[in-house]
Parts: C-alpha cells; structure tokens; sequence
C-alpha cells in the first residue's frame, strides 16, 4: 500500500477519505494520528453534534466542542480561548505536539472542521488538514463508522505558540473598512449580507461590513457531494484575492466559523495566510 504524501496533504488543507483510511491503516503514521469530529450547529437548530457524534464517528475520533474550548469570559460566541485555556483542553484529548490531525464534520466541509483546522494553525500546530467531504464521504466511500465509547484517553503536554497573524480584531477591520487597506471577504449567505433575511442570532442587526465581498461559503463546496470544488473553479472564485499580500485578505461571517471555509479554500489555491475576523458580523452587527 502506498503511503499518502503527508507534506502534500497539509499545504493543500485538505485530506481524502482514500487518504485518511490509508494513514489508519499506516504503521508509521497511525500511531500519531488524531481524528476530530469538530462539527457545529446555528443557533435554534435542533441537532446536537455530540449527541450525534456518540451515535456515529469515524473509529476513533475524539469530539472537539467548539463551544466548549473557547474564550469562557467573552461576551462574544466561541472566541478564541487564551492559549492556556486550549492546551489544557487539547493535552486532555491525549494530542501532542507531533500528531496529525485530521477534523472533519458531519454533514460535509461547511460547519466546524475548517474553523478547528484554523484554531490548531493559530497556535501553532501546522499538521493539520480536514476530511473532505467530511462524514458523508467517508462512509460513502465504505469505511468503517463507530457508535461505541473509545478507549480512556492518556493525556499530554500539548504546548501552543500563537500566530497572531492568523487573527483579525475590530480595530484592524474598522482600518480596512475605511480605507480599503485589505480585502474584507464575507462567507454568510447574500440574503443575510443584503439584509434580505435576519441574523440567527436576535441580538445582531442586519447587513454587511463596508467595503467588503460577499463570498457565501456554499459557494466554495460541492453541495451535492460536501467536498471542496476543484482548485481551478476555486481560483475562478477567488482570483481577485489570491495575489493579496500577508495580512491583505480578512475573512469575516456570523461569529467566525464559516469565515475558515474561505481561509481554508484559500490556503488550498496557495494563500496561506488569510486572517480570520473572530467577533465576525456576531461583534460588528451588534445591536
């Protein structure tokens, strides 16, 4: 069996099911491989990612909690946490500084995984990609799906370095707005950038950041399959942005999960750094 190219796979972001069975079965990569189911759900949905995560997983996965590992005195929904906070959570998760992780989700690309692919890049671990297609691929493709508890996890010493680069704040969105300094990128829907339809969460106005680009985050992924579409209909997507200087491109949405599909769709066309608006339209629409 051939063994997938690791170093390939990382700078493109993204793994196939293919890929990830092979790595399993690898006794060299097997052993320092972390599988995380890190989807995420709007607020008012009725589905409950754990609750589902224990019903159904790539054997064994862990589930990141994107709510739970984030900023718990933030006024915002899942900031960043401080970098304590994350490598307590993830050395509890048994993952070290080596590992490659692959985060996938349970309904395709869209919802979680490329923001937990973005969070490990923030503090410094860059072996790190996501499943494309997510679970659905996955178990399309054949592979074997567990609903059984795994086994008592070891935990580590997972040390972060953050990559404060990787993150946009108010302030610098309030400059880019204002004088056009970098490309502020939108992943929401168009009816909720044109303020045709509200906000899910009651406590945000409608509409967009001045001065910026909407690029629905639907638009980046096969709807039909929840893969990535193929790198030259992403480049025809993105082709006023890939030549932007570091720092150039911004990416925004509701409260910064969807914004790491365009960083994530970015980085696979050969912009590796994208910065991600954490408070998102969550912070800038604020009533």
């Amino acid at each position: 069996m051939t063994e997938p190219d690791i170093d390939a796979i990382i700078q493109r972001g993204i793994i196939s099911p293919e890929d990830l069975h092979a790595l399993i079965q690898s006794p060299t990569y097997s052993p320092r491989l972390k599988i995380l189911d890190g989807t995420f759900v709007l607020p008012g949905s009725e589905i409950n990612p754990a609750h589902e995560f224990s019903g159904a997983h790539i054997t064994g996965a862990q589930f990141f909690d994107i709510e739970a590992i984030s900023d718990k005195n933030a006024d915002l929904p899942h900031m960043l946490p401080p970098a304590p906070q994350f490598e307590e959570a993830v050395s509890a998760m048994g993952i070290n500084n080596d590992d490659f992780i692959v985060a996938y989700g349970q309904s395709g690309l869209i919802m979680g995984p490329a923001r937990v692919w973005w969070m490990f890049r923030y503090f410094g671990h860059s072996n790190i990609c996501v499943l494309d297609g997510g679970l659905p691929a996955w178990t399309q493709a054949g592979y074997p799906i567990s609903c059984k508890k795994e086994k008592r996890i070891t935990p580590s010493s997972f040390k972060a370095t953050e990559h404060k680069e990787l993150l946009c704040i108010q302030e610098q969105i309030k400059q880019a707005s204002s004088n056009k300094s970098a490309y502020i990128l939108d992943a929401r829907p168009a009816p909720r950038f044109n303020a045709e339809t509200p906000e899910p969460r009651p406590d945000t106005r409608s509409g967009h950041i001045e001065n910026s680009y909407n690029i629905p985050a639907t638009t980046l992924i096969d709807t039909q399959t929840g893969r990535m579409k193929p790198m030259g209909e992403l480049k025809a997507i993105l082709a006023p942005y890939l030549d932007a200087e570091d720092g150039n491109i911004i990416t925004t949405c509701g409260s910064g999960i969807t914004a790491c599909v365009i960083a994530l769709a970015l980085f696979n066309c050969g912009n590796k750094n994208a910065c991600v608006y954490d408070g998102s339209w969550a912070e800038w629409g604020k009533k």
